[in-house]
Parts: structure tokens; C-alpha cells; sequence
């Protein structure tokens, strides 16, 4: 084989594979969906709203992210609350930064991710929910447009205790904060029923 036509065969070869190389970038950079992440709390709360009257709230903090260039568009967002076998679906959604809380209306998460805290609030179509002792499963869902269905995006396994319970009984706020080196949440009893200010998680 002459020189010239190896020369003319190599350069074939090396512009089909940058062709595939680029086409495979655009795919994974701006075609591919990729996927909703979200990552571990570092406070949960268990207390209530306020409003016309005191309604059962979970409330924590989190930075959601894409793992797509494109990003995602979150429809709504919920959390179930499991014990002992019974579940109860907090689906009024609400997010924001110190005193702005928005409605939960649409949130698009892009790469670099945002962090917000975010407040789920039992709907007033159902009964009141009564925080009882036990270990709890937090499991938190969105809805992202062009999705049939909502996808899970975590679980989060915390303790309420019985004196805990009771505090809550007695309509006030348990804060539970993650302690890094074993994973697990600590609950602390707040004076404070409710959580309208975000900035009161530092108070």
C-alpha cells in the first residue's frame, strides 16, 4: 500500500473518531435527560404553619442538582411520612430563603444546583396528623415535567422520641440536625410551633 494512500486512510480514521467523540459530547452534555439528585439534609423539622390555624408541617433543607447539562423543571414536589406501616402524603409544597417563601409553582435545577429550604405542608383535604414516637422514613418525591410519574429522590430515616412526641403533642417544634460522623439525625425541642421564617432555624 502506497504512502500517500495510508496517509489519506489515517485521516479517514481520525475524523470519524472526533466525529464520534463530538457527537457524543453534545449527547451527554445537552441531549441526555440525566437525572434529579438531591443531597442529605443537614436539618429536618417536624412542627407547624401557621395560618388560619396551626397545620402539621416537615420542613429541610437541601441542595437539589442535574446530573445533565440541560437541567430539569420540578412540577411539585412532596414528602411521605412513614411509621410503623402507616404513611401520610405532606403535598402542599412551598420554598425559598430567608423570609420569601414561594409556593411551590415550578423550580428549574440546573447543574450547579440550588439550595433552598423547603417546607411540605399537610393539605387541608385531610385530617390532622399526629407526630407519635418511633422511627420515621421521610420520603421525598418531585414531579418533573415530561415524566409520567413522580421519581424518588430520597429516603431520609430519623428517630422521634416519646418526650419528643409529646412536645410536638403539645403543639411545639422538633429540630433534628445530622451529625456527620455517624449519619444520624438529633432531635432538639423548639420553643417555636412553627417555621414561617427561615432565618429561625438559627435563632
Amino acid at each position: 500500500m502506497e504512502r500517500s494512500t495510508i496517509i489519506a486512510l489515517l485521516g479517514v480514521v481520525i475524523s470519524i473518531v472526533s466525529l464520534s467523540v463530538s457527537a457524543a459530547a453534545f449527547w451527554f452534555t445537552w441531549l441526555r435527560r440525566g437525572r434529579l439528585s438531591m443531597t442529605k439534609p443537614t436539618v429536618v423539622f417536624f412542627g407547624y404553619d401557621s395560618g388560619p390555624r396551626l397545620t402539621p408541617k416537615v420542613f429541610l433543607r437541601t441542595l437539589l442538582y442535574s446530573t445533565s447539562a440541560r437541567g430539569q423543571v420540578i412540577e411539585t414536589m412532596y414528602v411521605k411520612l412513614c411509621r410503623a406501616g402507616a404513611e401520610q402524603i405532606f403535598s402542599f409544597w412551598g420554598y425559598g430563603e430567608t423570609k420569601n417563601i414561594t409556593p411551590g409553582s415550578g423550580l428549574f435545577v440546573g447543574p450547579t444546583g440550588v439550595a433552598l429550604n423547603h417546607h411540605f405542608v399537610l393539605s387541608v383535604q385531610h385530617p390532622s396528623y399526629n407526630f407519635e414516637a418511633g422511627h420515621y422514613s421521610i420520603l421525598v418525591f418531585a414531579r418533573i415535567v415530561g415524566r409520567s410519574t413522580p421519581i424518588k429522590l430520597d429516603t431520609i430515616s430519623l428517630a422521634l422520641s416519646k418526650g419528643e412526641a409529646n412536645a410536638l403533642a403539645g403543639q411545639l417544634g422538633i429540630l433534628f440536625e445530622l451529625e456527620w460522623d455517624t449519619g444520624k439525625y438529633t432531635g432538639h425541642t423548639r420553643e417555636s410551633s412553627t417555621l414561617s421564617r427561615d432565618d429561625e432555624l438559627m435563632n
